[in-house]
């Protein structure tokens, strides 16, 4: 495989700096210790934290449940996790690298979409068990293994899963749920040669042996009826229903699903009267007629079903939010970088945001002309590009998303 990330700041970096350690770091480790100057390692040396810039897009997704107070924790820690990176990011270029207490940190954009496209197709079991950010992961940390063979790189994650299907080929991983990392292997271990060729394709056997399969196909989406909205005393409410298949080893069951979730338009959230009034949303239903299943299977598919009723900027991760709430949320993620310095809130940066769509006279008079007032035909094309996506993000009736899973145990399903 070729390589597609741009590291040549990081290497520039690492020749001014001679780190001792490379760390790619995962989105869920961040959560937990957002602060950098908390960042480090019990052990002898400088570090350089890999940030991948899917950071801020899975950061926004998750800080978006507002809804559930079984993610309020999570919603939370994203939220402080946003507000940290904002703070470091007006302290220098984070693309060139910026200095931290135990040592440096440093962004990778992602690559072009060109560039990406023709690996994640050759790792398509991967992409479906471990979805296109934790694959991207697993390609920036190879890459950078390869480019930088006297320093040991190591992929830190919080996710037990992911950490188990690259540690079992020998794959540089270390798993953790927060910073300061302990037990991190010594550097001799990690600097052995490492045919990556051979793990990845190990990987995707192994992935393709254990996974779980699913397929859901929306038949119906609207409005919920006017009774159900009167009894939770809100607007907004949507319902989306359709069918589904899961297939495990040699057998398969049918079932029907049903989501009741919130139109996330940017104003409904971004009022805090409406928060409080709001009932918990989204409501998964999920019938295997009459069939026995397994909890954590159960789950699982309703995870992904929670992931398909808000915006995950997920490729291959269909939406049942409207393309107005997705280019919303693309204005917001690209007016609060851009206006770092003046952010005092994030409630404050929405608000200023929902006054300039307003004085535009709505989300489309607004997007064109911030399409038209980008110089930079690259950044326009981008822009477009973006707008292009969102609208193939868009769950449609009758559309098939497919995705597999590897389970922490082989589900039984019994009659």
């Amino acid at each position: 495989m070729p390589n597609v990330f741009d590291l040549s700041k990081v290497s520039r970096l690492v020749e001014k700096q001679h780190p001792a350690r490379i760390l790619v770091v995962d989105t869920n480790v961040l959560m937990n210790a957002p602060d950098p100057s908390n960042w480090g390692v019990k052990a002898p040396g400088s570090n350089l934290f890999v940030l991948s810039d899917l950071l801020i897009q899975e950061l926004e997704f998750i800080r978006q449940k507002d809804w559930s107070k079984e993610k309020i924790d999570s919603r939370d820690k994203a939220g402080k996790a946003i507000k940290s990176l904002v703070s470091l990011f007006q302290k220098g270029t984070i693309t060139n690298g910026i200095p931290v207490n135990a040592g440096w940190a440093i962004g990778v954009p992602s690559p072009k979409k060109n560039d990406l496209e023709p690996e994640l197709e050759q790792l398509d079991d991967i992409v479906k068990a471990f979805k296109r950010s934790d694959t991207k992961l697993l390609l920036l940390t190879k890459e950078c293994h390869q480019l930088f063979e006297s320093i040991p790189v190591t992929l830190v994650t919080g996710e037990s899963n992911l950490f188990n299907a690259v540690q079992m080929q020998g794959v540089p991983c270390h798993l953790c749920s927060t910073f300061p990392i302990e037990g991190l292997k010594e550097a001799s271990a990690m600097t052995k040669p490492v045919d990556w060729e051979q793990i990845i394709n190990e990987i995707q056997s192994d992935t393709k042996q254990r996974a779980v399969e699913v397929e859901l196909t929306l038949t119906a989406q609207g409005y919920a009826p006017e009774w159900l909205t009167r009894f939770a005393n809100t607007t907004g409410v949507m319902v989306a229903e359709g069918h589904g298949v899961v297939r495990v080893s040699n057998d398969t069951r049918p079932f029907l699903w049903k989501v009741f979730y919130y139109s996330q338009t940017i104003g409904l959230w971004t009022s805090n009267e409406n928060k409080e009034k709001l009932p918990d949303l989204p409501t998964i239903h999920i019938d295997f007629q009459g069939y026995d299943v397994d909890q954590d299977l159960f789950d699982d598919i309703a995870d992904r079903l929670v992931d398909c009723a808000n915006i995950k900027f997920e490729e291959g991760t269909p939406t049942l939010q409207s393309l107005e709430s997705i280019i919303e949320t693309l204005f917001f993620l690209d007016y609060t970088f851009e206006n770092a310095e003046s952010v005092t809130s994030i409630e404050n940066t929405k608000e200023a945001l929902r006054k300039e769509i307003r004085d535009s006279e709505g989300w489309i008079n607004y997007y064109t002309n911030a399409i038209l007032n980008i110089e930079d035909e690259n950044d326009r094309f981008a822009h477009l590009n973006g707008f292009i996506q969102a609208i193939n993000d868009c769950w449609k009736i009758g559309q098939t998303y497919k995705f597999s899973f590897i389970p922490n145990k082989q589900p039984e399903m019994e009659s």
